[in-house]
């Protein structure tokens, strides 16, 4: 059986509290009272009710405050608010909807009336939770799906690769894919699709397949991006695009290609201790027919680190540093956590950037890769 739901009542005067009480209470509500909106604003986070009764002529904070604060609290923003009055001006009604209100009744009150506005606003919140929970549902298997298709590196240990993924929405424009390729060398692809909407969520599966199988072919680094883009452009519109960097690294041959898709360069950490950026030309994928790449090669060694990312570790919201100093930064903390595991320098240099206190604002994507 489920539980009655819950109408909290806010009204300096007793009588009127009384009187909504008496209405409700027998047509099966339970009822929260308070007499003033600091006191109803304390009982709704405590308690949660489905629905606020709220007269709106109250000494001190009136309910027009009291709605508005209500409202812009995440924690009780979505509960319905009604407002009761003696008043009946179109402009005391105006008010109150402009405040977040959705329905208004006057006093004195009308049993009837009373039940039926309640009964009608829960309905609509109901049926709105219930979407709203449907969506969420439908969003978290989405982000199941996505995580699924990233492949984690205990499950390709000869790759020799760590990562630090996370999504800002449920599911991310961020991509990244690890495989071997015939000629036996090993392909790290990392990619940023723009926008972070549904239609990103199935790309990114087209995107995978496209890779896997350019990679697994016998073909060159810049012909996996040509394929790659070939795939992607029927699926982008609305001005969608990708940007994207393929690193091939030979092991037995000691030397490290890039191939880059108007993206960020590649941080190369030598075991010396040296630092530089592994920088190649490129167009973004998704726009242009005939791709115009220009790959380039250096020699490795064994100890080194390769780091590729995406721009939500270096362009961060609220920060002054521009992406050169974000890169910076970025390359600094590769640095600095070179003495660590390769996968303990990874997950310090995000946690370095972004604290538990401090989640990310755009997807990001660290990946290194140890020669």
């Amino acid at each position: 059986m489920s539980q009655p739901q819950t109408i909290l009542i806010i009204d300096d005067t007793p009588l009127n509290v009384t009187l909504l009480d008496v209405i409700l209470r027998p047509a099966g509500y339970r009822t929260l009272k308070a007499f003033s909106g600091a006191e109803g604003r304390a009982l709704a986070l405590q308690k949660s009710p489905s629905l606020i009764l709220l007269d709106i002529t109250m000494p001190g904070e009136d309910g027009i405050t009291t709605c508005r604060i209500l409202k812009a609290d995440p924690r009780t923003s979505e509960i319905p608010v009604i407002f009761i009055s003696a008043l009946n001006s179109t402009n005391d009604k105006v008010s109150g909807f402009a405040n977040g209100a959705v329905d208004y009744i006057t006093k004195p009150f009308e049993r009837t009336e009373v039940l039926a506005r309640v009964a009608a606003h829960l309905q609509t919140r109901e049926k709105i939770t219930s979407a709203l929970r449907q969506q969420h549902q439908i969003l978290d298997q989405l982000q199941r799906a996505q995580l699924g298709m990233l492949v984690k590196p205990e499950e390709l240990p000869q790759a020799g690769f760590a990562v630090c993924y996370r999504a800002v929405h449920a599911v991310g424009g961020d991509f990244y894919d690890v495989c071997p390729t015939k000629d036996g060398t090993f392909a790290y692809f990392v990619a940023d699709i723009s926008g972070h909407d549904l239609d990103v969520s199935f790309n990114t599966s087209a995107i995978k397949a496209l890779f896997r199988q350019s990679a697994g072919a016998d073909g060159s680094s810049e012909e996996i991006l040509d394929s790659i883009n070939r795939g992607v452009m029927p699926l982008f519109d609305n001005g969608m695009h990708m940007t994207g960097c393929l690193l091939r690294l030979d092991r037995l041959a000691s030397t490290a290609t890039l191939v880059n898709a108007g993206h960020l360069p590649v941080i190369h950490l030598g075991a010396d201790g040296s630092a530089a950026l592994f920088e190649a030309e490129g167009d973004i994928l998704g726009v242009f027919e005939h791709l115009v790449l220009k790959p380039a090669s250096k020699r490795v060694r064994r100890g080194d680190r390769l780091f590729l990312y995406t721009d939500g570790l270096v362009e961060l919201d609220g920060e002054s540093l521009d992406r050169h100093e974000g890169i910076d930064r970025l390359l600094a903390l590769c640095r600095a956590t070179a003495s660590l595991p390769l996968s303990e320098a990874v997950a310090a240099i995000c946690a370095r950037i972004f604290p538990e206190h401090l989640p990310p604002g755009d997807d990001i994507i660290l990946l290194g890769v140890e020669v």
